[in-house]
């Protein structure tokens, strides 16, 4: 694909994401500045306002690091922030249980940027369950692995189709392009990822050389 074409799909992907909590955001201001509401109908204006301040912050933090400049040095990642955004962003979503378990820290910000868009990929099948964010050693090589186990736990044709670099039979757009730019990053990061479904389960692993000490 293209770069610019790649990034324009990136960036009406950032566009969606993001527009989700600007929606309940609009209307919580409508309520509280509305004179008509009583006193309960503007405090569960005031609690709907919070809840999506609080996950358009989480979102605009996790996509900062993710799709953004900040993930693209060979530095070390560190840990305690790379815990503080995902612990965030699925504080927010009420869905998903993120179970985090990092037996490594030798994670390069390139690797931790794969790691990110390995997680968003599977928002979707974590749907009313758990997603389980791990790292580990095997020899001198890095394992990142991710893991949704919820209701809806598969992964579709087209992110199968946008992993192996094959465009969806529907096109790039909707939950295509997030596997692709996904498979575009580990393979910069100098990473293998595959996909695997186990019983009740769907996951992501990447596989690559550990570049920090």
């Amino acid at each position: 694909m293209e770069s610019s074409k790649l990034a324009s799909y990136v960036a009406s992907r950032i566009c969606h994401d993001l527009a989700a909590p600007l929606t309940p955001l609009m209307q919580s201001c409508e309520m509280l500045f509305d004179d008509s509401m009583g006193p309960a109908m503007k405090a569960e204006g005031e609690k709907s306002l919070k809840h999506a301040i609080a996950t358009l912050e989480a979102k605009l933090r996790f996509l900062r690091f993710a799709l953004g400049s900040q993930g693209i040095n060979d530095g070390q990642a560190s840990l305690h922030e790379m815990r503080d955004l995902f612990e965030k962003l699925f504080a927010v979503n009420s869905k998903t249980q993120l179970e985090w378990r990092m037996d490594s820290n030798r994670i390069s910000n390139r690797q931790a940027r794969v790691l990110m868009n390995m997680t968003l990929m599977m928002v979707d099948p974590a749907t009313r369950g758990v997603m389980h964010v791990t790292s580990r050693e095997e020899g001198e090589e890095l394992v990142l692995d991710v893991e949704a186990v919820g209701q809806f736990s598969n992964l579709k044709q087209e992110v199968q189709d946008a992993l192996a670099g094959r465009e969806p039979q529907g096109g790039w757009g909707g939950g295509a392009i997030q596997p692709y730019f996904t498979r575009v990053l580990a393979e910069e990061a100098g990473m293998s990822l595959v996909s695997r479904t186990p019983t009740g389960a769907a996951g992501l692993m990447a596989r690559g050389p550990i570049t920090v000490p």
